[in-house]
């Protein structure tokens, strides 16, 4: 069956799960960002608090999100998303320790003995760009 695209003004209903569904994101995000800042502080317990928030909070509200309906199921999604936007902001950390160590370089950082330049002096960059202007089209 085809779907059509149609743009109205939304429903009471849509904004409303709209509102829920962001709200929950949001307090999720909040919530799962706080136990992963802390976690280092617990010693041992670190890892299980750290990749348990981490992949629980998101399978968690997606489950939910799929088993009920309603309002509930709004804010279980936004849990789900909430989640997942914190595991993907704190994967890269967590993966670099376990990556080769040519592979550990974030960024376009110029590594390999390569020398960094320093941009010169800002009032001199009209001058710059002007000697080294070139006619765009020649014959």
């Amino acid at each position: 069956m085809a779907q059509e695209l149609a743009f109205a003004t939304p429903r009471p209903e849509e904004m409303t799960e709209v509102a829920i569904g962001m709200g929950s994101a949001g307090v999720t995000g909040l919530a799962e960002g706080v136990v992963v800042k802390f976690a280092p502080g617990l010693g041992a317990l670190e890892p299980v608090f750290t990749w348990g928030t981490l992949l629980g909070v998101p399978l968690i509200g997606a489950a939910g999100s799929l088993f009920t309906r309603g309002m509930i199921s709004g804010v279980f999604k936004g849990v789900a998303a909430g989640g997942a936007a914190i595991l993907g902001y704190s994967l890269p950390a967590l993966v670099t320790p376990f990556m080769p160590a040519g592979a550990r370089q974030l960024g376009g950082g110029g590594g390999g003995g390569v020398k960094q330049l320093s941009a010169g002096n800002p009032l001199q960059a009209p001058q710059r760009a002007q000697t080294q202007a070139r006619v765009g089209l020649e014959f």
